[in-house]
């Protein structure tokens, strides 16, 4: 059978309980974090117990018709999440059952009830029968005996228990809608008020235990996290208190019990590196470990345990990978924990100290997923995924939601509940924020806002005068240029419009007009066609980076039909024939491809990692990243070699002309435009940068004349601390 006759609004099998009009899944009363598609597959195989469902089925009821995606991925993932969340192994399923070629059929007996916690009106489905299997009847039939008028009494509590029936459905179809409105009130009618005015940058705020201090990392005004120190004032005064002297880039957390603060320090002395704890009054400071030191500010956060005897830090093991320990305040022991990511970052101990959420990071494409784990096991469980990326994570008094930062989408602020993942809420107040902490006791949220004001700069070359001027500005960032091949144009990605979107100006940077409207922060690289008439970009508009054209008098973007997945970095052949680009399905180790304009099969330039490849003017080799060197292969080769006096490159800050490399160099102790001839083998300084460099270039430009290039410039930063009131 279906489902029950009386349309119940759960579900039961063995310690589960599945909420069907909203899709929470409980275990033994506790909630069981489940996304919304797992849920839908959960949903489907429950109504169908004992039946096989199809594997279309399933995607019929997971994605509309128009809809483009893998859907074998798409519905795979779905089911290993479903898996995850209910312990049911693949190997030795006990719920679902894979059916070869098929699709899936839910095992276990289901019993369905009005309300999740009320065994009387439950009715219990077991497996039925085949319909042409017969029950033999022993002896003679016997006529069926008249039953006995009902009483009048007994009908009317037939009545009352279909009224309760109906009304236990109504109300647990309305309480989570009702809940979670009230939540939308309460938020709406917060309001947010700055905690600090100081001029430079500051980071990462830590509340006391109770909420009336608050530390945090400040430049001094001097620009630059890397020089911060550490400070400490309390709520609605001025007074600062400095508790460190050693200028570097500083995370702080405020312990439980308010005996000390926990500092990450990374430094240029690497000695002097590592966590540290000191206490809020000030003094001397006491070393713990030298395995965690701050690389990223907010995603590299320190945090306590409940208890005040543990701490969860980050340690990279290299330039793109991390891992989580859990260290000992007593000992100088530590453990590192098993979480089957890459890059675990941003840890966060759960109020009563039975799971450590963190975030496992995409470094290359920007997705991030939030992981919940019990400590003491080796599992984790999936929260929610986002393709824009998660910063800082934080939860609320209760354990029943988190709150995490969105750095990579204009930064906003979100809050999700753990028994309803998909019911994820974004804040009405805050923006642009790269960090948060949670007062509980206070009911106080602060976070730190960041305005970062990045420009494209014009720079003539072949002239003696190194002097730039500013092309295209706003109030916000604009970077990765790329001239036109007749030099009228530049296109360039810029968050003017509150997303990264691919935007086209005049060379003087006026009469700009916005190409793509994918409303994420992941979209830009574009790069012209040598005739002038496509502009490829790429973007992870829908979870999956690909890579589009457009046309840059305007219209609809169109995706490339590319044979393997995760692709971006897009560059054009001279002939305008093929695209190469870095596919990054293995994020750790992308590789590097080119494909027909027209899209279809890709085939390999080289083997081992590849990024941002570009052909030469000449047509004859690609020139390509790998680590921090500059490599390429002659186009009939697939055996790269690398190039031999060319120095350390930064991914994003070169660009190749005919003669040799233009690129960012650092050999006069601070940032520069250098020219590395091929012939020659030398290099010489072309423009000394005056302000500091973005932390996203998105790559040089170069004339097709060569009399001129582009580049982006940070030319302002700074960073306010602001605070919500009556958060709970």
């Amino acid at each position: 059978m279906d489902s029950p006759s009386l349309s119940p609004a759960y579900a039961r099998f063995d310690q589960f309980q599945f909420d069907l009009s909203s899709g929470e899944l409980y275990r033994s009363g506790a909630p069981v974090p489940l996304q919304e598609q797992p849920s839908q597959v959960l949903r489907h195989l429950l109504r169908s117990s004992g039946k096989v469902v199809t594997r279309e089925e399933l995607c019929a009821t997971l994605w509309p018709a128009d809809t483009f995606v893998d859907f074998d991925l798409g519905l795979n993932t779905a089911v290993k999440k479903l898996r995850q969340a209910l312990d049911d192994p693949a190997e030795r399923p006990r719920y679902i059952e894979t059916v070869h070629r098929r699709g899936y059929r839910f095992k276990f007996p289901v019993e369905w009830a009005s309300n999740r916690n009320d065994p009387a009106t439950t009715t219990k489905v077991e497996h039925a029968a085949p319909a042409s299997v017969v029950t033999p009847i022993q002896g003679d039939p016997k006529p069926p005996e008249p039953r006995p008028p009902v009483p009048w009494k007994r009908k009317a509590l037939i009545v009352l228990a279909g009224f309760l029936v109906v009304a236990g459905l109504l109300y647990s179809w309305m309480a989570p809608r009702v809940e979670r409105q009230l939540r939308l009130l309460e938020l709406q009618r917060l309001t947010v008020v700055p905690l600090t005015a100081l001029p430079g940058n500051v980071a990462s705020p830590t509340f006391s235990p109770d909420g009336s201090q608050i530390a945090f990392a400040w430049d001094g005004g001097k620009g630059g996290n890397q020089s911060s120190d550490l400070y400490v004032k309390v709520i609605g005064t001025e007074k600062l208190l400095r508790l460190t002297n050693q200028p570097g880039a500083y995370y702080a957390a405020w312990s439980p019990n308010g005996q000390s603060i926990a500092i990450e320090r990374f430094t240029a002395n690497y000695a002097d590196s590592g966590v540290y704890l000191l206490s809020p009054l000030g003094g001397p400071e006491k070393k713990i470990t030298d395995k965690c030191a701050v690389r990223f500010i907010a995603i590299d956060a320190i945090a306590w345990s409940p208890d005040a005897k543990q701490l969860a830090c980050v340690t990279y093991t290299s330039n793109t990978t991390s891992e989580l320990l859990l260290l000992r305040v007593d000992s100088p022991q530590f453990v590192p924990l098993k979480t089957n990511c890459k890059r675990p970052i941003s840890p966060a101990f759960s109020p009563d100290g039975i799971y450590l959420a963190w975030v496992c990071s995409d470094i290359l494409g920007g997705g991030a997923s939030i992981e919940l784990q019990r400590l003491g096991d080796d599992r984790s469980t999936q929260l929610l995924t986002r393709t824009d990326g998660i910063g800082k994570l934080a939860w609320s008094e209760d354990g029943r939601r988190m709150i995490f930062t969105a750095p990579m989408l204009a930064g906003d602020i979100w809050e999700v509940s753990l028994g309803n993942p998909s019911s994820q809420e974004k804040l009405p107040v805050g923006h642009d924020a790269f960090d948060l902490t949670v007062s509980s006791k206070a009911k106080r949220l602060a976070f730190a806002q960041r305005r970062t004001n990045v420009n494209i700069w014009r720079l003539e070359l072949g002239t003696t005068e190194q002097h730039a001027r500013m092309v295209i500005a706003s109030t916000r960032e604009q970077t990765a240029p790329n001239i036109s091949p007749n030099g009228d144009k530049i296109a360039f990605e810029s968050n003017r419009s509150g997303s990264n979107e691919v935007w086209v100006s005049d060379a003087d940077g006026s009469n700009a007009v916005q190409l793509s409207s994918f409303g994420i922060r992941l979209t830009g690289s574009p790069r012209w066609s040598p005739d002038g008439g496509l502009i490829a970009f790429d973007s992870r508009a829908g979870g999956e980076s690909n890579i589009y054209l457009v046309d840059p008098r305007g219209g609809i973007p169109r995706k490339l039909e590319i044979d393997i997945h995760g692709n971006s970095e897009p560059s054009w052949s001279h002939d305008g024939k093929w695209i190469y680009f870095a596919s990054g399905e293995d994020a750790q180790h992308p590789t590097g491809w080119k494909v027909s304009s027209a899209g279809g099969h890709a085939v390999p330039i080289t083997d081992g990692p590849v990024l941002r490849p570009i052909e030469s003017p000449d047509g004859f080799r690609v020139y390509f990243i790998r680590g921090a060197s500059l490599y390429s292969v002659m186009i009939d080769s697939t055996t790269a070699e690398k190039v031999e006096g060319m120095p350390f490159v930064r991914l994003d800050g070169w660009t190749l002309v005919e003669s040799g490399f233009y690129f960012i160099g650092y050999h006069t102790g601070r940032p520069a435009i250098e020219f590395f001839d091929l012939k020659t083998r030398g290099f010489r300084a072309v423009y000394m940068f005056e302000k500091p460099l973005p932390g996203w270039l998105g790559g040089l430009s170069v004339s097709s004349d060569g009399k001129w290039l582009l580049f982006p410039q940070l030319d302002e930063q700074s960073s306010d601390l602001m605070m919500i009131e009556n958060w709970r």
